[in-house]
């Protein structure tokens, strides 16, 4: 197994182990709970961020290049699924209006974070499976 070493992967690293240095330094010295809940999830990115770097740094640099039909496919999908997340939010706030319901968005934000994700996902297939991404 082979590892890359240039300088974005030693960057990366760099700064995961920096964040694993900061929680332990968070955990160990500190008997705030508050600092207990920052100090985990320092640890815990920084333990996904080793397993990215790692898993980024055994593949050929060749293989993290995207051609020009899969670009494409992104990009159709990510500005179809922003254009669904707008309409989204103006249909929420269009029943919110004239029914008057009284949600507040800082609620329903999450909610849309995920489904904007999924609908990039699921569109990024749709048209990668479809095969002209026009």
């Amino acid at each position: 197994m082979k590892f890359r070493r240039d300088m974005n992967i030693l960057r990366l690293s760099g700064i995961a182990i920096l964040l694993i240095i900061a929680s332990g330094i968070m955990l160990g010295f500190s008997s705030d709970y508050s600092y207990f809940g920052i100090g985990f999830a320092l640890l815990l990115m920084g333990i996904v961020a080793i397993v990215a770097i790692v898993t980024a740094a055994v593949t050929p640099e060749e293989y993290l290049i995207q051609d020009e039909r899969s670009a494409r496919v992104d990009e159709k999908a990510g500005y179809h699924a922003f254009c669904s997340l707008l309409l989204m939010m103006a249909l929420l706030q269009a029943i919110g209006c004239i029914w008057r319901l009284n949600f507040n968005f800082k609620d329903v934000i999450p909610d849309l974070f995920i489904v904007g994700i999924w609908s990039w996902i699921l569109l990024r297939w749709y048209y990668n499976r479809r095969g002209d991404a026009r």
